[in-house]
């Protein structure tokens, strides 16, 4: 990502604040990166995304709608989100109302007040959207696929918990949950947009630095896996047949996590001269969403291949994944193409980076776990590295069939 000249400060409070300043933009996106997500929710399955609800529910001193009119009367939107190990908690803004959103933000980071009827009416919208996803089987079988694989790993918690789970959450849940992990020194302000850093900083100064800090940064403990592989089959009320297969891969820091982002984008990647989709997709008809993909967490990784299709040509579908996976075992790559599939996802990596909400959140990510955020300059180097016995060695080190887990869904 393009972070080669971002600035980093630290407030008295221990509070990081990281600017970048993007010309030729009239907007600003601005957010709280903090080390909090589903995996800390405990017995709690749920806990993190319900307080992310939470938080525009009323605060000290504003009710809800005044929360959500703060920057829809002006044209800008806040929002939030949670993954596995973090919650994002962001705004987009024209730059002349920078103010106003480092205000709403501050205030509902750190000031929420968690009315118990909101609370109660939240658990209604949340349990929709649970019932929702469980009618959406291509979100469904992976976050099922990954309590499979995961086991009692604390990334299996799916992060929007199970109804059981959310009717148990009461107030105090929230409130113990926001003391451990929303300080100030577990999270980091970000700025990216078309704005000079004295601005930030007085902001910043104006509405954090009075923020006690509680506790100081934990990073994350390492927890390992206990993994034997697992073929589940399911018989469900859906018209298509879906199927998973995969297995515990690299962490975020494992020297071959590059050779094999590089691998999964030439095998699965969102190209459609991807060679799964061209093999399967394009040269059979067998299948409408056919992908690989590869998330690395800070302790654990998971490799996957994913496909849906009409039951009949299931068996057909998964035979020709698993031998385009032996292909990348026994076939190096010949210099043109390990070429090409460079440039390809090099290429995507700097389209991403014009995404500026995503920047922040990678910016905000790398300085929460590492003290930096790697540039876009770095990331080039690290996939320019990669090597064809790099790649040879991923893959037969990932791509063991005998270690594969696989999750279907079959129509009744």
């Amino acid at each position: 990502m393009g972070t080669e000249d971002y600035s980093l400060y630290t407030l008295s409070n221990g509070l990081r604040v990281a600017h970048k300043r993007v010309s030729g933009t009239r907007l600003v996106h601005c957010g709280f990166i903090i080390g909090a997500g589903s995996r800390d929710d405990g017995a709690q399955p749920g806990l993190a995304h319900c307080l992310e609800h939470m938080l525009f529910k009323g605060t000290e001193k504003r009710r809800t709608i005044h929360v959500l009119n703060h920057l829809e009367v002006v044209g800008g939107e806040m929002n939030a989100f949670t993954t596995k190990e973090l919650t994002a908690i962001y705004a987009t803004v024209q730059s002349t109302h920078f103010g106003r959103a480092v205000d709403i933000l501050t205030d509902v980071t750190f000031h929420s007040n968690l009315p118990e009827a909101e609370l109660q009416k939240e658990k209604k919208v949340i349990a929709d959207e649970i019932s929702m996803y469980l009618d959406t089987p291509e979100e469904n079988i992976y976050d099922e696929f990954q309590e499979q694989i995961f086991g009692k790993h604390p990334l299996a918690h799916n992060i929007l918990g199970n109804t059981e789970s959310l009717e148990r959450l009461d107030r105090k849940d929230i409130f113990n949950f926001i003391q451990t992990h929303y300080h100030p020194a577990n999270m980091v302000f970000v700025v990216v947009g078309n704005i000079g850093a004295g601005r930030v900083l007085q902001q910043a100064e104006k509405l954090m630095s009075h923020i006690s800090s509680t506790a100081s940064y934990q990073s994350i403990k390492p927890v390992g896996i206990e993994y034997s592989p697992l073929s589940v089959v399911t018989e469900t009320d859906f018209s298509s047949a879906y199927t998973i297969l995969g297995v515990p891969a690299y962490e975020e820091n494992h020297s071959q996590r590059w050779p094999l982002l590089l691998l999964n984008n030439l095998l699965g990647g969102p190209g459609l001269n991807s060679r799964l989709n061209l093999a399967i997709r394009e040269k059979y008809g067998f299948t409408y969403h056919i992908e690989s993909g590869y998330q690395a967490y800070s302790d654990a990784g998971l490799f996957h291949c994913y496909l849906s299709c009409d039951a009949k040509y299931l068996r057909r579908s998964t035979d020709l994944m698993l031998k385009e996976l032996e292909k990348l075992k026994k076939q190096k790559l010949g210099s043109l193409q390990l070429s090409r599939a460079k440039k390809q996802f090099q290429g995507q990596i700097i389209m991403a980076d014009e995404n500026r909400s995503s920047l922040l959140v990678h910016i905000g990510k790398g300085i929460l776990r590492h003290g930096r955020a790697q540039s876009l300059q770095d990331v080039i180097k690290k996939i320019e590295a990669v090597n064809d016995s790099d790649l040879l060695s991923a893959a037969n080190d990932i791509f063991n069939p005998d270690k594969f887990s696989y999750l279907t869904y079959l129509p009744e």
